[in-house]
């Protein structure tokens, strides 16, 4: 019997109509094809999900020696060797570097509405977690490309800093060197035996903190934990939902950048931030702080953009990076 197509003879078919239909069959099982060979397997490599308030969420290693107990005694040379991994931190990760004076891995992760990097920041001495500054010049208008700087300096990872530049008051300590030293807001600090901590206006004493041996203080904010946990009110106006750089404190010598990308419909609407505060709390940190972002929110891996900043991002007056 004659082919039929809906019970109709295939022979009462014009051939140009035989012709266009089997092509137009053998068209969609090609389009069938590549979404089984081609698109579906991107799903594999979509951003892990994580729910706010979840509690067993795997993430980046959090503060742990080789046997998998916490260490958690400031070292106070600096000097985190007894500490640093002896293991490759980078399972799971979507970028790695293992050197021998720093470990980085940075996953990707759905935060959430928002697409987030994370990376998980080892370093055997403090001086590895360093400040850049736009053309190596610190001062007000001064800026430069993240991604220049971070090439400059040779970078494992990179994000944006405070925007220092930006304004007028804030104390900006880098590198252990301080440039000024009045207040703004909320203050984070981070000192050379590797403790990282945040203060309000009120709290915060520069000659404290260089009496201290402070390496970096910067000057944005808000504090993002309170001993560890999720806030709720912050010392900010700008706590809606947004793009978002931060920085996490575990331990001395372990610290995590943040860099969630927003402000895209259809990809990533960035953190409110409650829902960045409790991140922090998720992953385990002890301190959190919040630095510039919107466009401004930008993360480097050896010199090359990974997110997808606002806009394509903007030029910045300074860096917080880590070097080999």
């Amino acid at each position: 019997m004659a082919r039929t197509w809906s019970g109709i003879p295939k022979r009462m078919f014009p051939v140009w109509a035989i012709v266009c239909l089997d092509f137009t069959i053998f068209a969609a099982a090609l389009v069938v094809f590549a979404l089984f060979h081609h698109v579906l397997p991107r799903a594999l490599s979509q951003p892990q999900q994580v729910i706010i308030g979840q509690n067993d969420i795997t993430m980046p290693n959090r503060a742990a020696g080789s046997d998998g107990q916490q260490t958690s005694e400031p070292i106070a040379s600096g000097d985190f060797s007894a500490a640093f991994p002896d293991y490759d931190t980078g399972g799971g990760a979507i970028y790695s570097n293992q050197a021998d004076n720093a470990r980085v891995a940075v996953k990707k992760v759905k935060v959430g509405e928002a697409v987030c990097f994370v990376a998980d920041i080892w370093v055997r001495d403090i001086h590895s977690l360093r400040s850049g500054f736009a053309n190596d010049q610190a001062g007000q208008g001064v800026t430069a490309d993240v991604v220049d700087m971070s090439k400059k300096l040779n970078a494992i990872v990179a994000a944006n800093g405070d925007y220092y530049g930006a304004r007028a008051k804030g104390v900006v300590i880098r590198n252990g060197v301080l440039y000024r030293d009045s207040a703004f807001e909320d203050v984070c600090v981070l000192y050379e035996d590797g403790v990282m901590e945040t203060y309000s206006k009120q709290e915060f004493d520069v000659a404290s903190a260089v009496s201290r041996k402070a390496w970096q203080a910067w000057s944005f904010g808000p504090e993002l934990l309170d001993d560890g946990k999720a806030m709720t009110v912050f010392n900010s106006s700008v706590v809606p939902t947004n793009p978002r750089t931060a920085i996490g404190y575990y331990e001395p010598g372990h610290y995590c950048l943040v860099v969630a990308d927003g402000r895209q419909q259809g990809y990533s609407a960035g953190l409110h931030m409650k829902e960045l505060s409790a991140f922090f709390e998720i992953l385990g940190c002890k301190a959190a702080y919040n630095l510039d972002g919107g466009q401004s929110s930008m993360m480097t891996f050896e010199g090359e953009l990974i997110n997808q900043p606002y806009m394509g991002g903007r030029p910045s007056s300074d860096i917080v990076y880590v070097e080999p």
